[in-house]
C-alpha cells in the first residue's frame, strides 16, 4: 500500500460545489484526458491468474446513470465520455452503457422510475433508508463475500476512519449491502451566508439572534442594499421545493432554535433531549417559535414569496445575481455564488457565521448526523458484483493516494485542464481533509509560508494568491469578465479558507465550541423507519411550508399528533431502544 504522505484529496471540501444526487448512481460530472497517462503499477493490468483489485483484463459491461448540475462546466473540451475517469474505467476493463444523463434535480426521480421499471443502473449511490428498502426488495446485491475477497488495504483503511463503525452501518440483518462514503460530518454542518458589503452599506452588523436576522432581512428587502435605486433585492432565500436540503434547506432556520425537522440523508433526524430520544421536529415550542418568525418574514416580503417552489438552482441563481442577501449551507456554500455575485458587482463579499440564536444565547445547534449520507451499492442483476469493490479501490487510490501531482490533477481536477473527481462513479474523500485543509491553507495565506503543503493545499493557496493579486493590481474586473479559471478557483477557496469570515473558518469555530445536535440514532434505518420515512418527511415539509405561507402556527400541534399516529411514535420508540442499548 502507498504511504500516507501521498496526497489525499480535496473532494470533501469541494463536494458542495456540485449538488450531486448520487441516487442516480453516477456523479454529476466527469473530467479527463487520455488514458495513456493512468498506467501506475497498482492499476496496470495483471497477468492471468493474478488477482486484479482494480479492474478486468477481459472487459465487463456495466450500466450507469449520470447526473449533471446546472453550474457544472467541462474543462478543456472534455465531455461525458472523454475524460480522465471515463478513460481510466475503459482502460481498466469497464465497458459502460450510459442509461441516462440528467440534471441533478431529476436524479432521484429518474433512478426511482428506472428501478420501478426493472431496468436500472448497476452502480448506485443511495441513502441509508434506500439501502434498507432495496436490500429487502432484492434490488441490490449482498456484497459480503466480494468485499472480503477484493477490498484493497487502502479501501479498508478509508473505512476504518473514526470509530471504524462505518461499514457496520451498511449492513441489513447482518449482511453487507453497501460501502459507505466516509467523512467527518462536521464539514456538512449548516451555517449562515450573508452579504457583508450590503451590511456595510446599511451600517448593519452580522446578526447573532433571529430578531437581528429579521431586521437585517427586512433592510435587505426595503432599504436598497446594493444602491442601484431599484426594488430588486430581498432578505432570505429558503429552498422550499427540495425541503430539508443542504442548499438553504428549511431545516437550517430551525436549527437556530435548537430543533431539526429534517436532513438530506433520507433518515429521521433523531436527537437527544433531556436524556430521551426525540425527532428534532417534535420540539413544539422551538418549532413554533421558528414558524412564527418565518411567517412574519414571509408577510413582510423579506422571505422570498416563492420560497415554496425554490430549489438549489433558483437559490444559487438569486445569490449569484445579487437578489438575495442571506441563505444557509455547509462551509463551502459561497464557492459557486461568490463568483457570479462578483461578476455582477466586483465589490460583492459573501461571508459566513453561525446560524443566529432563536431561543436565547446558545440555542443555535447545527444538526450533525454520525452515519454516512451515501452508500454505494450494486444491482442484484449485475453479473459482476465485485465491480463495485474494484471501482472503490480505484477511487480511493486515485483520489486519496495519487502517485504524484499529475495524477492528483487528473483525478481530483485542475481548473482549465481537468474536471476531476466529479467524474468518478464512486467518489471518495479523505474523511478529515476539509477541516485540515482549511486550517493549513488559512495559515499559509496569513504567513505566506508554503513549505510542506500538500499538492491540493498548494493548488488552493496559489489560486487564492492569484485572486488577491488581481484585487491589488486592479485587474479583477478583467479576470471576472474573462472567467479566468485560476482566479475563479481562488475566489471559491477564499470563501472557505482564505477569508477570516469564510465558511471553513466558521466551521472550525463551531467545532471548537462543540455546540451541535448530534444524531442519537446511528445505525441503518429499521424496516419501520424505512417504510415510514418518505410519508412523514413529506408531511413535515408540507406542513411547515403551509404554515409559513398562511396557515396558523397552532396547526403544528395538530400535525405532531398526526405524525405520531402515522408511525412517528413507533419509529421514535425504536430509536430510543437502540439508543438505550448503545449509549
Amino acid at each position: 500500500m502507498r504511504k500516507k504522505n501521498f496526497k489525499k484529496l480535496q473532494a470533501v471540501l469541494l463536494a458542495g460545489i456540485c449538488t450531486v444526487n448520487l441516487a442516480a448512481c453516477g456523479t454529476a460530472d466527469t473530467g479527463g484526458k487520455t488514458s495513456g497517462q493512468t498506467d501506475t503499477k497498482e492499476t496496470a493490468k495483471v497477468e492471468s491468474g493474478e488477482k486484479n483489485l482494480y479492474g478486468y483484463n477481459d472487459p465487463i459491461k456495466l450500466k450507469v446513470g449520470l447526473t449533471f448540475n446546472s453550474d457544472f462546466d467541462w474543462q478543456a473540451g472534455e465531455s461525458e465520455e472523454d475524460n480522465a475517469w471515463w478513460n481510466l474505467y475503459k482502460e481498466m476493463g469497464y465497458d459502460m452503457e450510459v442509461m441516462y444523463s440528467v440534471d441533478g434535480s431529476q436524479a432521484e426521480t429518474k433512478l426511482t422510475t428506472a428501478i420501478t421499471s426493472g431496468n436500472y443502473p448497476d452502480i448506485l449511490g443511495i441513502s441509508g433508508a434506500d439501502l434498507v428498502k432495496y436490500a429487502e426488495t432484492g434490488v441490490i446485491a449482498d456484497i459480503s463475500d466480494v468485499f472480503e475477497e477484493y477490498a484493497s488495504d487502502e479501501l479498508k483503511e478509508y473505512l476504518n476512519y473514526g470509530d471504524g463503525g462505518a461499514l457496520n452501518s451498511a449492513k441489513v440483518d447482518g449482511v453487507l449491502y453497501g460501502i459507505p462514503k466516509v467523512e467527518d460530518k462536521h464539514g456538512a454542518a449548516m451555517m449562515m451566508f450573508i452579504r457583508q458589503d450590503w451590511l456595510d452599506s446599511l451600517g448593519l452588523e452580522i446578526p447573532t439572534t433571529m430578531e437581528e436576522l429579521k431586521e437585517v432581512a427586512r433592510a435587505f428587502t426595503e432599504d436598497d442594499p446594493d444602491g442601484n435605486g431599484q426594488d430588486d433585492t430581498y432578505g432570505l432565500a429558503l429552498n422550499g421545493k427540495e425541503g430539508f436540503s443542504f442548499w438553504s434547506g428549511i431545516q437550517a432556520f430551525f436549527e437556530g432554535y435548537g430543533a431539526c425537522p429534517g436532513y438530506w440523508n433520507g433518515q429521521f433526524s433523531f436527537i437527544e433531549k433531556d436524556g430521551e430520544v426525540v425527532w428534532g421536529g417534535a420540539l413544539a415550542d422551538e418549532m413554533k417559535a421558528g414558524l412564527t418568525d418565518l411567517k412574519e418574514m414571509y408577510d413582510n416580503g423579506s422571505l422570498a414569496k416563492g420560497f415554496g417552489t425554490m430549489d438549489y438552482n433558483q437559490v444559487t441563481q438569486d445569490a449569484g445575481a445579487g437578489k438575495c442577501g442571506i441563505y444557509f449551507a455547509p462551509h463551502w456554500g459561497a464557492m459557486v455564488p461568490a463568483w457570479d455575485a462578483m461578476k455582477s458587482d466586483p465589490q460583492a463579499h459573501i461571508v459566513s457565521a453561525e446560524i443566529p440564536n432563536g431561543m436565547g444565547e446558545g440555542s443555535s445547534k447545527a444538526y450533525v448526523p454520525t452515519i454516512p449520507d451515501v452508500y454505494y451499492a450494486i444491482s442484484s442483476k449485475c453479473e459482476n458484483p465485485e465491480a463495485l469493490i474494484k471501482m472503490l479501490n480505484l477511487s480511493v487510490q486515485k483520489l486519496i493516494y495519487p502517485a504524484d501531482a499529475n495524477e492528483f490533477n487528473m483525478y481530483n481536477g485542475k481548473a482549465g485542464e481537468y474536471s476531476g473527481w466529479k467524474a468518478c462513479l464512486t467518489p471518495t474523500a479523505s474523511p478529515d481533509e476539509a477541516i485540515t485543509n482549511v486550517l493549513v491553507e488559512h495559515e499559509a495565506i496569513k504567513t505566506g509560508e508554503k513549505d510542506g503543503l500538500t499538492t491540493s493545499q498548494l493548488t488552493n493557496v496559489e489560486a487564492m494568491e492569484a485572486y488577491y493579486e488581481a484585487v491589488e493590481n486592479g485587474t479583477l474586473e478583467e479576470k471576472l469578465a474573462a472567467d479566468d479559471p485560476l482566479v475563479k478557483l481562488g475566489v471559491g477557496f477564499s470563501t472557505t479558507s482564505g477569508d477570516e469570515l469564510g465558511g471553513g473558518m466558521t466551521m472550525v469555530k463551531m467545532i471548537e465550541k462543540g455546540n451541535f445536535n448530534y444524531s442519537a440514532y446511528n445505525y441503518v434505518p429499521t424496516g419501520t423507519m424505512s417504510s415510514k420515512f418518505s410519508t412523514l418527511d413529506k408531511m413535515a415539509l408540507e406542513t411547515i411550508v403551509k404554515i409559513i405561507s398562511g396557515d396558523s402556527v397552532d396547526t403544528y400541534d395538530t400535525f405532531l399528533k398526526s405524525w405520531e399516529a402515522l408511525g412517528g411514535a413507533e419509529v421514535t420508540k425504536e430509536a430510543q431502544e437502540w439508543y438505550d442499548q448503545n449509549k
